[in-house]
């Protein structure tokens, strides 16, 4: 594990894998951290893997105030530049995580080879706007506590915590959020339309959908695809969280993607 001041912001990040391959971004969903991808990692070991916790989340700098996707795009790119990674990349990223991986690559096209995203939130008028400025009024006030369990039975199904020490550890991370970093996250995300810029993307694209999703259910998730050129979509058997609630079927399909 390590940090780095990118972009003007101290990240944390894990960097690790065979360094003859091309690295993998691997970006966490809204509440989770580099932990979200643990129980994916051990299926992923030929891959050369850069992890972070986007500013304010996980082990990175908190924040206050408002914050924009375009800062969070910057971050990732001051971040491998400092790294020294100039070869273009993968991404896979899953819900808020997959709306960042899209942006992204819509905006920096020439640092991207090929994208997977699972249940990508992107915004513009999804139907959930309102719970998402709800839900950062009342961590604020009331702390990470008050909201994780409302959070989690919508993301984390219950059907979906086979693992019962691994959804336990979910659990107190989720708590242990920075409550003013995840408001801003959450407005953030309510304040998004990245709709617009899916026609800028030109990397391979792969989209799932996840049959258990009721916050992005598949048919939106299908209608982001048909906007990206290309771009292929899937429905799998999974939850909002795709990568945390089935993490094997995440990797199997996604590194099939990847090549």
């Amino acid at each position: 594990m390590s940090w780095m001041e990118a972009n003007g912001v101290e990240l944390h990040y894990v960097l690790d894998g065979p360094k003859a391959q091309k690295p993998l971004v691997l970006i966490h969903e809204l509440g989770g951290s580099v932990s979200s991808w643990d129980r994916a990692m051990p299926l992923m070991q030929t891959r050369r893997i850069l992890r972070w916790d986007w500013r304010g989340a996980g082990q990175s700098e908190k924040i206050r105030g408002e914050l924009s996707v375009c800062d969070l795009v910057a971050d990732l790119s001051a971040l491998l530049d400092g790294l020294g990674i100039s070869e273009t990349v993968d991404i896979a990223g899953t819900a808020l995580g997959g709306g960042l991986a899209l942006a992204f690559a819509a905006r920096e096209p020439s640092r991207v080879n090929r994208l997977v995203v699972s249940s990508p939130a992107i915004g513009g008028s999804s139907g959930i706007e309102n719970m998402l400025r709800s839900r950062a009024d009342d961590v604020e006030k009331a702390g990470m506590r008050a909201q994780v369990d409302i959070s989690l039975d919508r993301s984390y199904l219950p059907k979906y915590r086979d693992d019962e020490i691994a959804f336990r550890n979910y659990r107190s991370r989720w708590i242990a959020n920075d409550p003013g970093s995840y408001a801003s996250h959450n407005r953030m995300l309510a304040g998004m339309d990245e709709r617009k810029n899916l026609s800028k993307i030109v990397a391979p694209t792969l989209v799932i959908g996840g049959i258990d999703d009721s916050l992005l259910p598949p048919k939106d998730m299908a209608t982001i695809a048909s906007h990206i050129q290309g771009a292929e979509f899937v429905e799998l058997p999974t939850g909002h969280f795709a990568a945390v609630n089935t993490p094997e079927l995440w990797a199997n399909v996604a590194l099939g993607f990847f090549g």
